[in-house]
């Protein structure tokens, strides 16, 4: 053979050395923890970084070997490996941080439930994971997660991702220290973190206990301080609570800022320094938080604190402080607003020698932000005009499930149609957005109802001089879900319209109405005009019911003077009185409609201020 021929065939064997050569895909091991995703197998092509029978993917413009790429529809986008087989397997270049065991979860999507569908070994050919299956998820483009635990040394290595039976799809899998959250997936920020949903990890990792006491075993198996809860809509609370305690819950935050954190919570007696919430280097984010009495374990209030988080996946540390209470969930709503949910301060009111104790109070006083979820559900979008020809699209503060796309994303006073300024006051401001008002309607449905007792909003008005607006503080029956509008009974106790539509109040007076099944949209009612000089959009007055069973009194800035009494005696013959239940309460402004007429000549509206929300009872 000649030189040149024996040096052209090493240079072909130095070639395909190379090409056969397995390395991290775009040269650097993927971080553990981390996540890592499918379709970032290692280099080196067919039986050195992978191996598999056929070739059917159709990512090749992601990578140019494909393999069994597809995009997916997952949230975050990018591509999944599919067309799983028996005997086919994906290397993965990872470098672990530190020796321990990991909690791993893996995306995966599958039509039908695949028993013992993969695992993960290492170099050695160990099997770390166990035998992983999938459960059934209906489609190969619906995900769900599925958790494991394997212990890895420190450094770099390579785990083999090993497919055993087919009929799956798999779009990534996250590996973290075996404290993790629950259920696999970080809970997102803003929203709604269940108190029983702490970390995975057990004792001294997920959660730090000095004893185990719950009894929902059923819920996860640990058990730790889990009771099943009676507040509205169920599930378990975290109670037993003790000096020195703590729970860690994952979350991912969608964009870093301040938030309001309220806290569900439950006290026989108040708890001065209850709880706080820290961050992983320790640092107490929320300050202390105390629990009110709400006279036994499972009668819930709400609490709020102010907590400021950087953006992205981090671990958040429930400090139990004092003992003494129960907490059923805590939700992030962004923004510093929210109000204090506390009546400290509030004084009692006497009415005709009955003396009425504040109980619920929404003080409307912390930062600018977004009002506290954990308080005010809110009605979305423009549900057909809700039934009176509204023309408004109702919003929830940013991050509100379902919110409609013309609401903000992003919180800033300037833009948010509700919102708590700042100086003790909630703000409802109907906004044009490229030819669509956006307005807000709050209820506490669910979360807070009343039965007898005084129920009050301080509020100035916006200007219904001219037609366009129909601002509203009011009631509905609890029972409207079974009981349907208006055998559920509506209480309208602030409603205001333009004299231009038929003769409204404007702002020289108020109309405060009942509706019955019997009196339906015409209801009965009565009119309160202010004194000389007085009006309801240059000042703050005062609008409540004082209500009792089978009256309802209704009044403006004074309640020992009502200007409106009923009673089941004022009903048609055959109605039935539906006051003497539960009902919940709403803030709403609505655009345009039956009674705010037309919005042509709307613009730059007033907004509807709102001092405070208070409820108040007697024994």
């Amino acid at each position: 053979m000649s030189l040149f021929a024996m040096c052209a065939g090493l240079m072909l064997c130095v070639t395909n050395f190379a090409f056969a050569v397995e390395g991290p895909y775009g040269g650097t091991p993927a971080p553990i923890p981390g996540t890592v995703q499918a379709e970032n197998y290692d280099t080196g092509g067919q039986g050195v970084a992978y191996n598999v029978t056929s070739v059917n993917g159709t990512a090749n413009n992601y990578r140019p070997d494909g393999v069994d790429l597809e995009v997916t529809t997952d949230t975050g986008g990018g591509h999944n490996l599919g067309w799983t087989a028996a005997g086919q397997w994906f290397k993965y270049t990872v470098n672990v941080t530190s020796a321990g065991t990991y909690a791993v979860t893996f995306r995966v999507a599958a039509i039908n439930a695949v028993t013992d569908a993969l695992h993960i070994s290492n170099s050695s050919g160990s099997n770390l994971t166990g035998d992983i299956s999938v459960p059934a998820t209906g489609a190969w483009q619906s995900w769900t997660n599925v958790t494991a635990t394997f212990t890895l040394p420190a450094g770099q290595q390579i785990l083999t991702f090993n497919q055993d039976h087919p009929g799956w799809n798999i779009n990534y899998f996250s590996v973290f220290p075996n404290q993790g959250p629950f259920g696999g997936t970080p809970w997102p920020v803003p929203g709604t973190v269940q108190a029983e949903n702490y970390d995975l990890g057990g004792q001294g990792v997920g959660y730090n206990v000095s004893s185990v006491n719950g009894s929902a075993n059923g819920y996860r198996s640990d058990g730790v301080d889990l009771e099943v809860t009676t507040d509205t809509g169920g599930g378990d609370d975290l109670g037993w609570t003790a000096n020195g305690q703590w729970f860690k819950y994952t979350v991912n935050v969608a964009s870093a800022g301040t938030y309001t954190v309220g806290f569900r919570v439950a006290a026989p007696s108040a708890v001065s320094d209850a709880l706080h919430i820290s961050n992983s280097s320790g640092t107490n984010l929320s300050g202390p938080v105390s629990a009110p009495a709400t006279g036994g374990w499972q009668n819930w209030t709400n609490v709020s604190a102010t907590v400021t988080l950087p953006a992205g996946q981090q671990v958040l540390t429930l400090d139990q402080d004092s003992g003494g209470w129960n907490l059923n969930y805590m939700t992030f709503t962004a923004g510093s607003g929210g109000g204090t949910g506390s009546c400290v301060g509030v004084s009692s009111i006497t009415v005709n020698g009955t003396t009425y104790t504040p109980q619920w109070c929404q003080e409307f006083n912390g930062s600018a932000g977004s009002p506290d979820t954990s308080v005010w559900n809110f009605d979305l979008g423009n549900n057909n005009g809700w039934g009176n020809g509204e023309a408004e699209v109702y919003c929830g503060p940013p991050g509100y499930p379902n919110n409609p796309s013309q609401c903000p994303t992003t919180f800033s006073a300037s833009t948010a149609p509700v919102y708590i300024d700042g100086n003790g006051h909630l703000v409802i401001q109907p906004r044009n957005v490229n030819g669509t008002w956006i307005s807000g309607r709050m209820n506490t449905e669910g979360k807070q109802n009343f039965q007898y007792g005084i129920l009050e909003a301080r509020i100035q008005l916006p200007d219904t001089t001219n037609q366009g607006l129909w601002p509203a503080f009011w009631s509905l029956g609890s029972n409207i879900s079974t009981a349907g509008w208006p055998t559920c009974g509506e209480a309208d106790i602030m409603e205001n319209w333009s004299p231009q539509v038929h003769n409204g109040a404007g702002p020289s007076g108020n109309n405060s109405t009942i509706h019955t099944a019997k009196t339906g949209g015409s209801g009965i009612g009565a009119r309160y005009t202010f004194p000389s000089g007085q009006a309801a959009n240059t000042a703050f007055h005062t609008y409540g019911v004082v209500w009792t069973q089978n009256e309802m009194q209704f009044f403006v800035d004074n309640a020992s003077s009502p200007f409106f009494t009923v009673t089941p005696s004022n009903l048609p013959s055959g109605d039935t009185w539906p006051f003497n239940q539960n009902i919940f309460t709403l803030l709403n402004v609505a655009v345009g409609g039956t009674l705010g007429g037309s919005t042509s000549g709307l613009t730059n509206p007033q907004p509807m201020i709102v001092d405070y929300v208070r409820y108040y009872t007697h024994p």
